[in-house]
């Protein structure tokens, strides 16, 4: 109808003369409607990689440090051993990244760990850095204290790198109706100003039943936050 205004307009004035008022009222109210009619927009969704900048760059990826969670639906029980839980969950960001082609710009945390045992006497073990703090509420440009600072900044240190991304803390939480969820809190790591750049909580899609495809689910959308697949 929008299209028709013009032509409107241009409607021959030989109608009689009490029309006109209700004529211009009614093109009056459709130019008005058509003025405030919203512009047509791509409907899709915008697909956010914050961390897509970085694909580029030389970045290391820190193991796992903490597995937490208050177990109501008794995953907890099925992990005989957090350490190396925590380890088959690195190698899952590890195979996520590296098909996304970050295998050759990014180190990731098994080689990370391995570094810091052949340094052991430079630097601690990439598995017990001191992050305890970063559990709680932590926003970006917050300063990274020591003795968390010299720590990342000597394994970052190993790869001639500036920026490293530390996986905190895996969560197992409950979500209702039988399922569950994982959620890994991550935060970036500006090693030479000592800062958090980014922070972000990915979350796994929802599952009955606790099996690796659960931390391989999170690991993939950690990935999606760097590139596409």
């Amino acid at each position: 109808m929008c299209d028709e205004i013009e032509y409107a307009l241009t409607f021959p004035q030989s109608k009689p003369h009490q029309l006109r008022p209700l004529f211009l009222i009614a093109v009056t109210t459709l130019t008005l409607a058509c003025s405030s009619k919203p512009p047509e927009t791509d409907a899709s969704p915008v697909v956010l990689r914050p961390l897509e900048r970085m694909a580029s760059q030389q970045v290391l990826v820190l193991p796992v440090q903490y597995l937490s969670g208050n177990d109501s639906l008794g995953w907890q029980q099925q992990i005989p051993n957090r350490v190396e839980f925590l380890a088959t969950l690195d190698d899952q960001i590890e195979s996520a990244l590296t098909a996304r082609g970050l295998g050759h710009a990014w180190t990731f945390g098994r080689e990370v760990e391995r570094a810091s045992k052949v340094n052991s006497i430079l630097m601690t073990d990439a598995r017990s850095l001191s992050a305890q703090w970063l559990r709680g509420r932590v926003l970006p440009e917050t300063t990274v204290r020591d003795p968390l600072a010299s720590q990342v900044r000597g394994l970052v240190g190993l790869k001639g790198s500036r920026y490293a991304i530390l996986p905190i803390e895996l969560r197992l939480e409950n979500r209702g109706n039988g399922t569950g969820v994982a959620i890994l809190r991550v935060v970036m790591i500006d090693s030479r100003m000592a800062l958090i750049r980014w922070v972000r909580e990915v979350e796994s899609d929802p599952m009955r039943t606790f099996s690796p495809a659960l931390t391989a689910n999170v690991a993939t959308h950690f990935a999606d936050l760097v590139l596409a697949p």
